[in-house]
């Protein structure tokens, strides 16, 4: 049984690792010599929501996510795990089973998989579906690049912007533009989770 102490020091570790995004991006920023305005400027972003991303006090979404890495001119994956290092060769990477930072937005709940060097080319992240409805979801999602997802469990709703939505369970995988507006939720009871890959590039 979880005691009170521990539930408390499990939100704090939630809490520090949700704030992952904002440290990084604070980092990016600064090291290109950027103020906070000239952030908002270059991504799109308002100056106070891009403040409120630095102090861990809002989640951005994906496609938020995506539009700083444009204004910083990195590759998205940077902002998930933002090494310094420069890509180089002959590289590996390995993620054990529940370890890794949590990232998470309005929308999806990631956990980052190998994602701690600079080389790769796309990301993997263990995905948990937070929404039941595309009314709780909000406005499809749009930015560069591509993405598949595999479904690890429970069953989930694809919605596009210009198709009807696609219905998948356990195994079943589907991949698409991401300028395609697109948004995925849950059917059922509990929150369903898959693997999902996309570019890492903005």
């Amino acid at each position: 049984m979880t005691t009170s102490t521990e539930s408390s020091k499990i939100l704090k570790h939630r809490q520090r690792k949700a704030g992952a995004i904002g440290d990084n991006l604070r980092a990016l920023r600064k090291a290109r010599g950027l103020t906070i305005a000239a952030m908002a400027a270059a991504s799109g972003i308002s100056a106070a929501s891009v403040s409120r991303i630095e102090n861990g006090h809002i989640s951005p979404t994906y496609e938020a996510i995506v539009s700083l890495a444009q204004g910083l001119q990195v590759d998205v994956s940077e902002l998930f795990y933002h090494s310094g290092q420069a890509a180089f060769r002959g590289w590996w990477a390995l993620t054990r089973a529940q370890e890794g930072d949590i990232i998470e937005t309005p929308n999806y709940r990631f956990r980052p998989l190998c994602n701690n060097v600079a080389a790769k080319e796309y990301m993997v992240l263990d995905t948990t579906i937070l929404n039941r409805s595309l009314e709780e979801f909000g406005e499809l999602q749009k930015h560069p690049g591509q993405e598949q997802v595999i479904v690890t469990n429970g069953e989930v709703t694809v919605w596009t912007e210009l198709y009807d939505p696609v219905e998948l369970g356990v195994g079943d995988s589907f991949a698409f533009d991401s300028t395609l507006g697109h948004a995925v939720t849950y059917r059922g009871e509990r929150p369903a989770t898959l693997i999902w890959v996309c570019s890492a590039h903005a």
